[in-house]
């Protein structure tokens, strides 16, 4: 063979050995795409290539009806990283996880990586058929020769209604209204601590209607608290209202957090038949406290300013419902 081929093919051999050391590249799996209300699945992430330290998606990049659990990382090889997230799934409806980037530090350089979409399919728990709504009962038709009986009877009635009402204007005179005080301001921040210290201990709990009335009342509490201070009907709104409101009302991100994550776990035990441990209602309780605090450091200003309005409604209506003062003619 002849040196200028021989001195070829080694050229060839090193290039193939040295060009996959500075590939980089990054694999995304999924332990499970159809999930219902409240499963954990597994989302990893593998990266490939020689870096010095890695940069991963942190939890606040997931979409909002995912809740990152815990996060943790493996490196089998010099050369070869992975971060296994463990995910809750909150969803009603089919989602996907955008792609994310992993940055790669080097002394030189930097490398961003894009992870793979991940589609997420809702597998509904309702059983076959009752999806559809039953018909309605068939209207009830009166005999058309009763209808001239009704008609009389309808304006009978109203006529001894207005002579009553004439009757009566006619011989009383209109008494004064009593003035009643108005309530006190209640502190709601007072309010949420209070029902929070009524709920029972999570070792009185073990049927599922125990867990059901506790994630009920610890939700119904952090609902009327940001009723109260937030001014909008959150009693009557899902959880996912509640904080495109709060998002509004520029509420702290740690409420807007909290507050998702609460009634998520509320709205999975009260609505997808879901028996929680006792150690979930232990961390949900605690994270309701945790909301106290945070509600303590942001909220203070807002909830006096809510007792000042308080006392001036108060004043007011006093001074509309008191009786008015007799004059002494001299």
């Amino acid at each position: 063979m002849k040196p200028f081929s021989l001195l070829y093919l080694l050229l060839i051999f090193f290039a193939s050995v040295a060009a996959p050391a500075h590939a980089q590249t990054v694999h995304t799996y999924v332990d499970s795409d159809s999930l219902q209300v409240g499963d954990i699945f597994e989302l990893t992430y593998v990266v490939e290539g020689v870096y010095t330290s890695l940069s991963y998606p942190t939890e606040d990049q997931f979409e909002d009806d995912l809740e990152v659990l815990s996060r943790q990382r493996f490196q089998p090889a010099a050369n070869r990283d992975s971060l296994v997230y463990r995910i809750q799934f909150f969803g009603t409806e089919n989602i996907t996880i955008a792609s994310k980037e992993i940055t790669l530090h080097r002394s030189d350089t930097d490398t961003t990586l894009e992870t793979n979409r991940v589609p997420l399919f809702f597998k509904t728990v309702l059983a076959e058929g009752e999806e559809e709504f039953r018909p309605f009962k068939p209207i009830f038709e009166f005999a058309r020769s009763l209808w001239p009986y009704l008609i009389g009877l309808l304006l009978l009635a109203i006529a001894g209604y207005l002579f009553y009402r004439w009757y009566t204007a006619r011989e009383t005179k209109p008494e004064p209204k009593p003035v009643v005080p108005p309530p006190p301001f209640e502190n709601p921040l007072k309010k949420l601590l209070e029902q929070l210290s009524e709920l029972p201990e999570t070792s009185a709990l073990s049927e599922m209607e125990d867990y059901e009335k506790y994630y009920i009342r610890l939700g119904d509490a952090i609902r009327l608290y940001i009723k109260r201070v937030y001014e909008f009907p959150a009693l009557e709104m899902t959880t996912r209202e509640i904080v495109l409101n709060l998002q509004k009302e520029l509420a702290s991100t740690e409420i807007i957090k909290i507050t998702r994550s609460v009634l998520n776990e509320a709205d999975m035990v009260k609505f997808a038949n879901f028996k929680p441990s006792r150690e979930l209602a232990d961390n949900v309780l605690n994270k309701a406290r945790q909301f106290t605090e945070t509600a303590k450091a942001n909220d203070t200003e807002k909830i006096e300013y809510l007792r000042i309005r308080h006392e001036e409604k108060a004043v007011a209506s006093l001074n509309d419902t008191a009786p008015p003062k007799e004059l002494k003619v001299t």
